[in-house]
């Protein structure tokens, strides 16, 4: 494997070694998932039971629930696909889940108590009460006033904190306040935001492995573009952007997941997948995925890898990069190659 830290610090970025690098992960990562098939079932399955809840999870959004600012729900597959169950965030950490119960919304702090009075100063104990009850009111409005963590909470969670901010400006409805426009965040049944777990384990791109169950999540997965020119992006998102893990490892690491997307489009239970990631029609002859490094800007960022193209048959993922700044827990300012491509 190459030094990227090496070839990134001197200058010395080597883009025939690198897209000759990536072309290698993608055939790696096709290996792994040919190797290990049970992925292929367990998904199906996964998208079969996201499907069939998609409706109900639609109906929170009439009448029943409104989501509180800066209160974000969250919603993984195992979530997703059996309890109607959500994870509620601040600064993306967790701090309460809620339940859907026939026609009432509960709310439970259980399990949550001790870090929100550490992290947050909250003492509310919420114990599966209704969503719009007097004492849930309370709670919500604790965090609204809320404007940092507390000191005894330490550095926690940076990487979910800037999470959360992306998602946040990506849920904007483009307008002059959002710092890029023609993007959203997938999200389930356009109510939650979607957590998407793969079966790999690519935090270290030198021991990429095969975990089942265990392997990693995807950051971000968004959908950039206008009309029938959308297209899917599957980011990476890292706190800091310095040497010891500059861009182009990050687009690796982002690459492993992709090739996994990809995969998972076409395999049985693409067609459900395609439509639980919030598009319509058949999956695609030729898909594009972008594949995205989301850093905050500095002296390290790299733009000489935005629009090379990895193929892979009659698929290929793009790469691009997004480099953002941030105030008071908003971006403020993006630089990123996805712009001309919304643009048309």
């Amino acid at each position: 494997m190459l030094n990227y830290m090496m070839m990134e610090s001197t200058g010395r970025f080597r883009m025939n070694d690198f897209i000759n690098e990536c072309d290698n992960l993608v055939l790696e990562v096709k290996g792994l998932l040919k190797q290990n098939t049970e992925w292929i079932l367990r998904y199906r399955e996964y998208a079969e039971k996201i499907i069939s809840n998609i409706e109900t999870i639609k109906s929170l959004k009439h009448g029943r629930f409104r989501e509180w600012s800066p209160l974000y729900l969250y919603m993984n597959v195992t979530q997703a696909k059996s309890q109607m169950e959500f994870s509620l965030r601040y600064l993306g950490q967790e701090v309460a889940r809620l339940n859907a119960v026939k026609d009432m919304i509960t709310i439970s702090t259980k399990n949550f108590v001790k870090n929100n009075e550490r992290d947050f100063g909250c003492k509310i104990k919420l114990d599966d009460v209704e969503w719009k009850s007097k004492t849930a009111s309370d709670f919500r409005r604790h965090f609204l006033n809320c404007t940092k963590r507390t000191d005894n909470s330490g550095k926690k969670n940076e990487e979910h904190r800037i999470e959360s901010l992306i998602l946040t400006e990506f849920s904007k409805n483009t307008g002059a306040n959002k710092a890029f426009s023609y993007i959203q965040p997938v999200k389930i049944a356009g109510v939650a935001r979607f957590q998407m777990p793969t079966p790999l384990y690519a935090s270290d791109i030198n021991n990429l492995k095969y975990c089942g169950f265990r392997g990693g999540g995807i950051d971000i997965l968004a959908r950039t573009g206008r009309g029938r020119t959308t297209k899917l992006c599957i980011m990476e998102l890292k706190d800091e952007n310095d040497k010891k893990e500059p861009p182009a490892k990050v687009i690796k690491q982002d690459l492993a997941y992709a090739v996994f997307i990809m995969e998972l489009l076409r395999s049985e239970s693409g067609q459900n997948w395609w439509k639980i990631f919030g598009f319509g029609g058949i999956v695609p002859k030729s898909i594009e995925l972008y594949v995205v490094c989301v850093m905050p800007s500095s002296k390290n960022n790299n733009t000489s890898f935005a629009d090379k193209i990895i193929y892979s048959g009659k698929d290929n993922f793009h790469f691009q990069y997004m480099y953002f700044q941030e105030n008071n827990n908003e971006v403020v300012d993006v630089v990123t190659s996805l712009k001309k491509y919304v643009s048309k």
